[in-house]
């Protein structure tokens, strides 16, 4: 009996990791969904650019000047930029483009993205929300591929591929690998139904299904993506839509960054917006497996090793707990060595993203996690 339940738990551990993506493929493999093909001029929605920016003085001027190279119909394309209580020059730049039709909305005070967001996209008039971070440059067709799948009345989000650049050598090799899965996953599921979440630093979606959520959300690109899921649209990975965003300037910050995402997952949850209320079963099937399960990850590694240590004469269980102290040991010489050689950057960046994870979901239960926070400095 102890052998049966250690194996079922072992492979639910392994499952959002291993086993998922195996099946999202040959899913897909089944059900192919063929792209949107180009759509005219004449026939192409209008859309706000939206660009939410705390104190980007640094890039601020390349961002407005990459958005007016877009090639989208200047007379179909509003560009907006939030100034959320910036206290460099921030907005100062921005309203030096004022003649080039950029609008400025000029925050005194910070108050946090979706704050922003709630008060600004149901008052415009578009047809089309693309939602942008202002630390990310696009290529210059990003908006029309992201607005081409519009052409699909079934679409309701589209999100884009941000690539990262210039990221801290502390990261290497294992968040590339860790980004292409993501593209991956996100793909397959867009053909075999709908993503889960969008990239918040390139998204698009109808205006008319935005639904403004709480001001304190932590995840809004999980959160409102939702939203359109529920209200019987698609969201869809565009992979033409492209972005490159500087790279996290430290492991640490890159931790930071993991934890906020699992707490405001915990918050969505909790406040029942993260949950895909009435979406059909091939949705439940995505929601559960690249996202439930493995924000539950933690949960069923420790149910292994507990089953593993419970039935220690038996020996699946000697191999499960010597996996996991070789797995712990080569991630603590790569903690204490720096080395970047694979075998010691694999255990340590999936432990590290467990122990995220984990304090994530704490603060995001206990309501710890601030809605406010800042990049580091480089």
């Amino acid at each position: 009996m102890w052998c049966a339940m250690l194996i079922a738990a072992i492979l639910l551990f392994l499952y959002p990791f291993l086993l998922y993506p195996a099946l999202l493929l040959a899913a897909s493999l089944w059900k192919p969904r063929s792209r949107a093909g180009k759509t005219n001029a004449a026939d192409l929605p209008s859309v706000a650019l939206v660009i939410c920016a705390l104190n980007e003085q640094k890039i601020i001027r390349q961002k407005v000047e990459n958005s007016l190279a877009l090639r989208y119909p200047k007379e179909k394309l509003n560009i907006v930029v939030v100034s959320d209580g910036s206290t460099d020059a921030t907005a100062d730049i921005v309203r030096e483009y004022g003649s080039s039709g950029i609008e400025l909305i000029e925050q005194k005070t910070r108050r946090g993205k979706i704050a922003n967001l709630n008060e600004i996209l149901p008052a415009r008039g578009e047809d089309i929300l693309v939602l942008s971070d202002a630390n990310v440059i696009y290529h210059p067709d990003a908006l029309t591929y992201l607005i081409s799948r519009f052409a699909d009345a079934s679409v309701g989000c589209v999100s884009g591929k941000v690539i990262l650049t210039e990221a801290s050598p502390d990261l290497g090799d294992p968040t590339e690998r860790y980004y292409s899965l993501e593209w991956f996953l996100q793909e397959k599921a867009s053909e075999i139904y709908s993503m889960v979440g969008a990239d918040g630093a390139m998204y698009a979606l109808r205006r008319d299904l935005f639904r403004p959520c709480p001001n304190d959300t932590l995840i809004e690109d999980f959160v409102i993506p939702m939203a359109v899921v529920r209200q019987g649209r698609r969201v869809v990975f565009e992979p033409r839509a492209l972005g490159w965003e500087q790279g996290p300037a430290s492991l640490r910050e890159e931790f930071r960054r993991k934890v906020r995402i699992a707490a405001g997952s915990a918050q969505a949850l909790m406040r029942g917006n993260g949950w895909p209320r009435n979406a059909p079963a091939k949705f439940w099937f995505v929601f559960l497996s690249h996202k439930l399960l493995r924000w539950l990850s933690p949960v069923n590694g420790i149910l292994v090793l507990l089953l593993s240590a419970l039935s220690f004469e038996q020996p699946l269980s000697r191999m499960v707990l010597a996996a996991f102290a070789a797995a712990s040991a080569l991630a603590l010489l790569r903690s204490l060595t720096r080395w970047t050689h694979p075998i010691l950057t694999a255990p340590f960046y999936f432990l590290l993203g467990q122990v995220a994870l984990v304090l994530g979901l704490l603060k995001g239960i206990m309501g710890q996690q601030t809605v406010l926070w800042a990049k580091e400095n480089r």
